[in-house]
């Protein structure tokens, strides 16, 4: 089977990273031809990782040049929906099949994406929603998708269950600096810690982007004397975890947390935001802990919780590992991906 996997780019975040670890999957262990193409500028970061296992890459964002590529394509699976019309376009009359993954949760509703949904409905295979949610919200939109809708929980390859050993609770945060993942309420609900227990915080952001100034420029006014590392782009991502104590998430909004999925992996507790599909991999108080977002009161208070608590955190690591090993594994998610492409 010839798979050919689109991404708008290859920036650090969560669905390239789900797509190079399904990408890795169906070639080693499912022995697909598989094909990343990236409609970004080349020499991004991850595509390095893409590189590193052995995946064909390609670059290309003219109607064009996709037709001539789908000639040798079996499937045709996009990721985002930036990439979503052009391939529409380029399959037209095209023998492929086009499966749809939407990795977040909010639905389009204008007149330009209702357009682009109709046209959807008439060429796409399978839309794919990675959160149950997610599905539940768009259907209520587009209900004319139903029959061709399918939830497909994420998973990710296994990570290293080692931590480095450290002086400090170490805190992270991965995700873009953008409106929607929200790091200034982590910088605020530190804050309201108590003074002893900010100086024994290790405070980590993995990632970059167009707030990551105003995030630093807070920091350094409401909380001086803890420790923050801006980490910048980081692709190894043992590197992150086996640095981490506790993930925490304070998105606005979240399809199905990659971040989330790899904490549980390497058996890191979550402590989230309650969005999107985040209660459908952090159950609360049994592998970690949910809070209403923008309440950095919550928020510092679970912080506490779990600081404060070495048995409830032990507690956490081992449940978090067990979802993960019961029902977020790579190897199950391309499995079922494989039954859709088969349809």
């Amino acid at each position: 089977m010839r798979i050919l996997h689109v991404v708008s780019s290859l920036n650090v975040g969560g669905a390239e990273r789900f797509v190079i670890d399904l990408a890795t999957e169906q070639k080693e262990n499912l022995n697909c031809d598989v094909t990343v193409l990236s409609m970004g500028q080349q020499g991004e970061p991850l595509e390095s990782e893409v590189n590193k296992f052995g995946i064909k890459l390609l670059h290309a964002t003219k109607i064009t040049t996709i037709r001539h590529i789908l000639e040798a394509t079996d499937i045709v699976h996009v990721h985002s929906s930036y990439c979503l019309l052009r391939i529409l376009l380029a399959a037209l009359f095209k023998p492929v099949k086009v499966v749809y993954t939407r990795h977040n949760e909010r639905v389009h509703k204008s007149f330009k994406w209702r357009v682009i949904y109709l046209l959807a409905k008439l060429t796409i295979h399978k839309m794919i929603f990675v959160a149950e949610k997610a599905r539940t919200n768009y259907l209520k939109i587009y209900p004319s998708f139903e029959h061709k809708s399918q939830t497909i929980l994420n998973g990710v390859l296994p990570m290293s269950l080692t931590k480095e050993r450290s002086d400090y609770f170490r805190l992270s945060h991965v995700g873009r600096f953008v409106p929607l993942k929200a790091q200034h309420y982590l910088i605020e609900a530190v804050a309201l810690l108590p003074k002893d227990t900010q100086k024994k915080i290790l405070l980590s952001f993995f990632g970059t982007g167009e707030l990551i100034e105003n995030n630093k420029v807070l920091a350094k006014k409401i909380i001086p004397d803890v420790k923050i590392d801006f980490k910048g782009f980081v692709t190894n991502r043992d590197e992150i975890y086996q640095h981490t104590d506790v993930l925490v998430v304070t998105s606005e909004t979240e399809g199905l947390s990659l971040a989330i999925l790899e904490a549980l992996a390497s058996g890191t507790p979550t402590i989230a935001s309650d969005v999107g599909g985040n209660p459908e991999l952090v159950q609360h108080g049994y592998n970690g802990l949910l809070y209403d977002y923008g309440d950095a009161k919550t928020l510092a208070k679970y912080i506490n919780d779990v600081f404060n608590n070495a048995e409830l955190y032990q507690e956490f690591s081992e449940k978090s590992l067990e979802i993960f090993k019961d029902g977020f594994s790579m190897k199950k998610c391309a499995q079922c991906y494989n039954l859709i492409y088969q349809l």
